[in-house]
């Protein structure tokens, strides 16, 4: 994924790690699963766990880059940043 750097006006690529993408998509999934599930029951119990759901996982990407992807390089040089 390519972003443009406020800061230099460059283009910068987001090195994304596998475990953090499957950690946002399983968690997506989880959501949706749990989701569908309230709606089909009309239950507020299983709300409440969507909601608890979704808490987990906004805090697990910080968790998983303080743990495990210290030494992972959060940016990518880009093939015209490296031509330069």
């Amino acid at each position: 994924m390519e972003i443009d750097c406020s800061h230099c006006k460059g283009t910068i690529r987001v090195n994304i790690h596998r475990a953090e993408a499957f950690a946002v998509m399983l968690n997506f999934g989880t959501i949706i699963l749990l989701a569908v599930l309230a709606y089909w029951f009309q239950s507020r119990n299983l709300v409440l766990l969507v909601f608890a759901a979704a808490m987990m996982g906004a805090s697990v990407s910080p968790l998983i880059e303080r743990i495990f992807l210290r030494t992972w390089p959060r940016y990518a040089p880009t093939d015209s940043s490296r031509s330069q």
